[in-house]
């Protein structure tokens, strides 16, 4: 296909084509699950090759390319819901290799992930409901599927990756994995790493914690940390174990280190009517805010998740807090990710 006949206002997303996150039980995602069903494969089944350029991989790759987006989840997805990148238009791919090839429909591609997102190791210092129904701490088992995982990425991420991104899923600082990969970043093994994005609850991240993590430091871009809560009671119920008082502390330290931050805070029944505090408190730190909708992982039973999830049309104050989103939605540094699809509903 000749590139001056190429349709450069196709929507495509670069997501599966520069990305994968890899889980617990050795599954490797080329988006969010929450956003995107089904793996591409399972590292410790298949060899790496296999997952990447497999089937799923390019059934996924084909799907955005043709434009039907059919294995993505259109109302979870805030990227495809409010058409922001890594979803974007062809003529805004900035990388020319990678718009080339999205330009030739090659779903078979001669490179590896360039983004790795770490979800592997699920410990963390908290419980927070939302994730999970308790503590996970690792069995022997379990710490042997550890090593199994970290070697297999060791041997066929570490080569390509030049972001890195942990975690999805456990606490950077609070699993003992996460802790010694950060506090080794640098040397052969990441040739070509120069980008850090953390996701984490904020708890451990303090001064002293952060001075072990040189290499890290050196490479951190941006973060963001998982609050959902503009109050101490509310932030008890919602990060069980947490102290708001130590998260403040931190913030105040973590302003400091002049990287991009944002707070994020899924919203529920029992603290949309924080949201606007959530802002005020956030622009206090000079960080930027996220909200999306709450996802049931399977810590919820139905009857609780619909007392939730007040995002539902049919919940009982979906208008009250329709109201105060609409005040929300268009403030500068404000996400509403996901939740904006709901705002056009409004009669």
């Amino acid at each position: 296909m000749r590139m001056d006949r190429v349709d450069e206002k196709r929507l495509v997303c670069t997501q599966p084509f520069t990305w994968c996150e890899v889980h617990a039980d050795g599954t490797v995602f080329g988006c969010c699950p929450s956003w995107l069903g089904a793996p591409m494969g399972n590292l410790l089944q298949q060899p790496f090759e296999d997952i990447w350029n497999g089937q799923a991989a390019r059934q996924l790759r084909r799907s955005v390319l043709n434009g039907t987006f059919a294995q993505c989840n259109r109302l979870r997805c805030p990227c495809l819901s409010a058409i922001m990148p890594p979803v974007m238009f062809l003529k805004e791919v900035a990388c020319a290799a990678l718009k080339e090839l999205l330009s030739r429909n090659v779903v078979r591609l001669p490179f590896g992930p360039r983004t790795v997102n770490l979800c592997y190791d699920h410990r963390c210092n908290l419980s927070c409901p939302s994730c999970r129904r308790d503590y996970m701490p690792a069995g022997k088992r379990a710490e042997r599927r550890l090593q199994q995982i970290e070697g297999r990425i060791r041997k066929y991420l570490w080569p390509h990756v030049e972001e890195l991104i942990i975690g999805g899923f456990g606490d950077p600082f609070g699993s003992p994995s996460y802790r010694s990969l950060l506090r080794g970043l640098a040397g052969k093994d990441f040739p070509r790493l120069h980008t850090l994005r953390l996701h984490t609850n904020g708890l451990l991240w303090d001064r002293d914690m952060w001075a072990t993590m040189p290499y890290a430091a050196e490479l951190l871009k941006s973060a963001e940390i998982s609050v959902d809560a503009a109050t101490p009671a509310t932030y008890a119920v919602n990060r069980r174990g947490g102290e708001f008082s130590r998260l403040l502390r931190n913030l105040a330290f973590i302003r400091t280190l002049g990287v991009p931050i944002k707070l994020s805070f899924v919203v529920q029944q029992n603290n949309y009517r924080e949201m606007s505090d959530f802002v005020a408190m956030a622009r206090d730190f000079g960080c930027e805010v996220y909200f999306s909708q709450l996802v049931n992982w399977g810590t919820y039973g139905d009857a609780e998740y619909i007392g939730r999830a007040v995002h539902d049309p049919k919940h009982f104050e979906h208008s009250a807090f329709l109201d105060i989103l609409e005040t929300l939605a268009d403030m500068d540094g404000v996400d509403i990710g996901n939740l904006r699809p709901l705002l056009p509903q409004r009669n």
